[in-house]
């Protein structure tokens, strides 16, 4: 009788001791998940997301502020995770015709509320001819996220659509090379589970919050001590979000020896040095080859496929219209049936150059600012009116 009871004391201790350390684990969860709904706080880039399938994009649903630089400005998405003028649940197949945009931060209009981007004055002029359009661009796209992105949209998503607008720059032959090592197929499962648990703990957990606040800060000023991007103090600009951005795209790239040398992120300059060059076509090969394959994905969905190309402020002050990129792009399009349209003479005239990046683009920055959007969407509707679509506005 005595051994049995003292079983039974040991059985009621561990119960005891199981039923406290639940209880503390949830008393633990509750203040951290309590906590976290005061600490997490606005996040200017919370929005944005890491992607198992095309690497990154934005999160749906979304109504923030957006940081680019010192620029503050509103920031939605829509049901798709599209970048939009307001949250809204976007039809999968409406009947009417539809454009989507592709590109990079320039498509994606960084610094300038969507609807003096050239996608939303695009959507504002072409609704009135019944005509939607989307803008599933973000930043630091290159082709091959494009054409993942793409194919995801078409084949996961299920969103119909009828023609694909691909804007391109010379970033995107530096991105082809840093996503080089993404690998798509890997792990699906185990990661698309993993980016939505990261997602919701970064915006209600506190711990989590402070520990990959601090291990991204960490990351930054390890990148650009690595890298020698800038000259002067790199704490400052680790602190500032487009830098930090800038660092989080080369988790896929391992070659310290590239990373290292300063010339490698002055990617405006490639093509006017040998070695570089040899980069330059390197990466242009890369993403020209994504290009064929989202040819024939276009091809197979009845989807009318044009390229453009834009240039940097470094680009305009060179005053060519036609330079190396450009031309390797138009003889590629030339070459494969694709339309090609080239962005150069907008901002490559008779106008004084310095002249023109003041206009048209964002101070010290190779983005435009609302006025070079509008010079860029007046330019696409004309181009949209006479060579895809000519009874518009007819």
């Amino acid at each position: 009788m005595v051994d049995h009871n003292r079983r039974n004391s040991g059985k009621n201790r561990k119960f005891l001791l199981v039923r406290r350390l639940i209880f503390s684990l949830l008393i633990f969860v509750f203040l951290d998940l309590f906590t976290g709904f005061f600490i997490t706080g606005d996040d200017f880039q919370g929005f944005r997301t890491e992607h198992y399938y095309y690497h990154h994009g934005l999160l749906p649903d979304q109504s923030a502020m957006a940081a680019w630089g010192s620029l503050l400005y509103p920031f939605y998405t829509n049901s798709l995770g599209f970048v939009d003028s307001a949250q809204y649940k976007v039809e999968l197949n409406t009947g009417a015709e539809r454009i989507l945009i592709l590109g990079d931060s320039h498509s994606e209009g960084v610094g300038v509320p969507y609807l003096k981007t050239f996608s939303g004055r695009l959507a504002q002029i072409l609704s009135e001819e019944g005509i939607e359009v989307l803008n599933a661009s973000c930043i630091s796209y290159s082709q091959k996220i494009e054409y993942l992105k793409a194919k995801y949209i078409i084949e996961e998503q299920g969103l119909n659509f009828d023609h694909l607008f691909v804007l391109i720059d010379i970033s995107d032959m530096q991105n082809e090379l840093v996503y080089e090592g993404f690998d798509p197929g890997k792990n699906i499962i185990f990661n698309k589970l993993e980016i939505k648990l990261k997602s919701f703990l970064n915006k209600r957990s506190a711990i989590y919050y402070l520990t990959t606040a601090a291990i991204k800060h960490k990351r930054s000023r390890k990148f650009f001590e690595t890298a020698e991007v800038f000259e002067g103090s790199t704490a400052d600009l680790a602190e500032t979000n487009s830098m930090e951005l800038y660092s989080t795209f080369f988790s896929h790239f391992d070659d310290n020896t590239l990373l290292s040398n300063p010339q490698f992120h002055g990617v405006s300059e490639w093509y006017y040095d040998d070695y570089f060059r040899e980069l330059a076509d390197r990466g242009i090969t890369l993403a020209q080859e994504y290009i064929l394959q989202l040819q024939t994905l276009c091809s197979d969905n009845n989807i009318h496929l044009t390229l453009s190309v834009h240039p940097w402020q470094t680009q305009i002050m060179r005053g060519d219209t036609a330079d190396y990129y450009t031309e390797k792009w138009r003889s590629f399009c030339e070459l494969n049936g694709i339309d090609f349209v080239n962005l150069f003479p907008l901002f490559i005239n008779e106008e004084n150059p310095v002249v023109v990046n003041m206009k048209f683009y964002i101070r010290d920055d190779n983005h435009w600012n609302e006025f070079g959007h509008k010079k860029v969407a007046d330019f696409l509707y004309g181009y949209y009116s006479a060579i895809i679509h000519p009874d518009v506005n007819r």
